[in-house]
C-alpha cells in the first residue's frame, strides 16, 4: 500500500472509530479525518478513496452532535434554529470542501487528471458493480417465498389442517418479506442499472442527437437534478431510518415482521450508491467534452447508442445531420 492509500485507509479507521464512540471526541475525529484525506491527495492517494472518506468525515461532522452541532451550542446558537435558516448554505458549504480535496487528489494523481478521472469512475462502478450483483441474488430468496406462499394457500384451501403443522408459515410475514426483498433489491440496483445504462431512456430523441450534446445532456442532468435528487433522498431517507431505529417501529399487522428499519435504511443507501454512479458517469463525461484523444474511447459510454439494430457507423459515430 502506498503511503498515499495508507493515510486515506487512516482517515477511514479514524472517522468510523470516533464516529462510533461520539460525543466531542466524534466531532474532532472527522475534522483529523479530512486532515488525513487532504494529506493522503496531496501524497498522490487513489482519488475515489481520497473522496469517499473526504465525503463521509464532513457529512458525519454535520451530522453528530459532537461536530457542527457542538459549535454551534458553544457559540449560544440553537442548533435547530440555525439549521432552519442556513441548511442550504451548510450544504453548499460542505459539497465545496469535498469537492476541493477530490480536485486536489486529480491533480496529485499521475499521470494526468484526466487519466486519474477515469480510474476514480472505474473504481466507483466496481464497488457499485459488486453490491449490485450481490443484491441481485435477493431475487432467488423472494421468489422462493413467493412460491411458496402461494402454494401453502391452495394447500390450505384443501386442507385446513395444515394450519396446525410445523410447516405453516405466517402469510403476513412472508407477503411483508417478500416486498422487503423486492425494495432493498431495487434500491441497491439503482446504481447497478445506471452502470450498465439501463434505465429508460428515450431513444426517439437521443438516438439522432450528436455524440457531444449526448454527453452534454447526461452531465448537465447529473449535476443539476441527479445529484440533489439524491442528496434530498438520502437525508430525508436518513431520517426516516433513524426515527424508525428509536421507535422501535414495527409493522402494523400483529403477526407481520419488526425492526421496519432495516427495510427503511435501504433508501438512504440506494440513493447514495446511485449519487456514486452519477459521479462516475459525470467523470466520464467530464473526460469526453475536455480530456484527450486518445482517452474519448474509454470514455465514450454516454456518447454511443446501444440499440442493436443500428449500423455500426451510426453506433459509433451517430446519425449524419447534414
Amino acid at each position: 500500500m502506498s503511503p498515499g492509500n495508507g493515510l486515506v485507509a487512516a482517515a477511514f479507521a479514524v472517522s468510523f472509530v470516533t464516529s462510533l464512540i461520539g460525543g466531542a471526541l466524534g466531532g474532532w475525529g472527522q475534522v483529523a479525518a479530512l486532515v488525513l484525506a487532504t494529506a493522503g491527495a496531496a501524497a498522490r492517494a487513489r482519488p475515489a478513496g481520497v473522496f469517499g472518506v473526504a465525503a463521509l468525515s464532513v457529512g458525519l461532522w454535520f451530522a453528530l452532535e459532537g461536530g457542527a452541532n457542538a459549535i454551534l451550542a458553544a457559540m449560544d446558537v440553537r442548533p435547530r434554529n440555525f439549521w432552519r435558516e442556513w441548511t442550504t448554505a451548510a450544504h453548499v458549504v460542505a459539497t465545496a470542501i469535498v469537492l476541493a480535496v477530490f480536485v486536489l487528489s486529480l491533480y496529485r494523481r499521475p499521470p494526468t487528471p484526466f487519466r486519474a478521472a477515469l480510474e476514480t469512475s472505474n473504481d466507483i462502478e466496481a464497488v457499485v458493480n459488486r453490491i449490485g450483483r450481490a443484491a441481485s441474488w435477493l431475487f432467488v430468496p423472494m421468489m422462493l417465498i413467493i412460491f411458496y406462499d402461494i402454494t401453502q394457500r391452495s394447500i390450505i384451501n384443501n386442507h385446513p389442517g395444515f394450519l396446525n403443522t410445523v410447516f405453516y408459515l405466517q402469510s403476513a410475514k412472508m407477503q411483508e418479506m417478500q416486498w422487503h426483498l423486492h425494495g432493498a433489491l431495487f434500491m441497491l440496483c439503482l446504481g447497478f442499472a445506471y452502470v450498465k445504462d439501463a434505465h429508460v431512456r428515450i431513444e426517439l430523441v437521443r438516438d439522432v442527437m450528436a455524440p457531444r450534446t449526448r454527453v452534454w445532456i447526461e452531465l448537465l442532468g447529473a449535476a443539476l437534478f441527479l445529484f440533489a435528487y439524491c442528496a434530498v433522498l438520502t437525508r430525508y431517507g436518513w431520517n426516516f431510518t433513524e426515527r424508525a431505529f428509536l421507535t422501535n417501529e414495527r409493522s402494523s399487522a400483529p403477526t407481520g415482521l419488526s425492526m421496519r428499519w432495516i427495510i427503511k435504511s435501504m433508501l438512504p443507501v440506494g440513493f447514495v450508491l446511485l449519487g456514486m454512479t452519477g459521479v462516475s458517469a459525470a467523470l466520464r463525461c467530464i473526460v469526453f467534452l475536455f480530456g484527450p484523444t486518445d482517452l474519448k474511447p474509454e470514455a465514450n459510454r454516454y456518447a454511443i447508442t446501444h440499440h442493436a439494430d443500428l449500423p455500426d457507423d451510426v453506433v459509433t459515430q451517430g446519425p449524419i445531420t447534414d
